[in-house]
């Protein structure tokens, strides 16, 4: 299953936490596996095989950069890619597929992807690629408004309403910037073992963590909607 091939957070692993996250949407069970295994080494990637999967993680979680494959079982890639640009995600993606023509590739790059890779491929083409897409997008500095208060997750920081810098350990970072993503969704224990940490782990490590932020900030940083889960606040202070 495609779960089986995903590299999740893991507190017994902190170098892994500083590697960063690859969305990778392709159905071939070949292709797949070898590449998301060769990526593993400098990568923390979640592999999944369907549109319908793929549409889940990218809307409702952060990574880093995105590999979507242009034909799926289910649905289109460029469509897929183009309704995550609509809803403001900016996520860099690279569309990959055997269909390699100039209007292909027009059509692609006209729908929102980065860049646009065809198939066959050499490993070190795709893995130059991610890195100068990951170059870009850090450029950025992406930030948070979170009520009075903004992350800054490139630099693992939170700013107080004061302009005081907070430090934020990686986990505590990754679990901020997963409930900023997605400021409306209710975020269940189990979905944020899944996504922060390990689904080995307890759902008494998100309170625990949960804790940590609030300590480090304010108490209405994290809402706790009670029976669910947790919610980005909207602290004003």
């Amino acid at each position: 299953m495609a779960d089986d091939a995903s590299t999740p957070y893991a507190l017994t692993d902190p170098e892994k936490l500083l590697q960063p996250s690859v969305l990778f949407i392709e159905d071939d069970p070949r292709i797949g596996a070898i590449t998301s295994e060769i990526l593993g080494e400098h990568y923390r990637v979640d592999w999944v095989t369907t549109g319908a999967e793929g549409r889940s993680r990218l809307f409702g979680m952060t990574y880093d950069v995105a590999i979507v494959d242009r034909r799926l079982p289910d649905a289109d890639g460029l469509e897929l890619v183009r309704e995550a640009r609509g809803s403001g995600i900016t996520t860099p993606v690279l569309m990959l597929t055997a269909l390699g023509s100039v209007d292909n590739i027009v059509e692609g790059l006209d729908y929102g992807a980065n860049d646009y890779l065809t198939k066959p491929f050499h490993f070190e083409e795709l893995e130059a690629r991610l890195r100068a897409l990951l170059r870009g997008y850090r450029a950025e500095q992406k930030s948070y408004d979170i009520g009075d208060w903004r992350l800054l997750p490139q630099s693992g920081m939170i700013e107080s309403p004061d302009l005081q810098r907070v430090t934020l350990t990686r986990a505590e970072c990754t679990l901020l910037t997963t409930l900023c993503s997605s400021p409306q969704h209710v975020f269940s224990r189990a979905e944020l073992l899944r996504i922060v940490f390990s689904e080995s782990d307890t759902e008494g490590t998100i309170d625990t963590y949960v804790s940590y932020i609030r300590q480090k900030t304010t108490r209405h940083i994290i809402d706790t909607v009670r029976g669910h889960g947790y919610i980005i606040g909207e602290p004003r202070d």
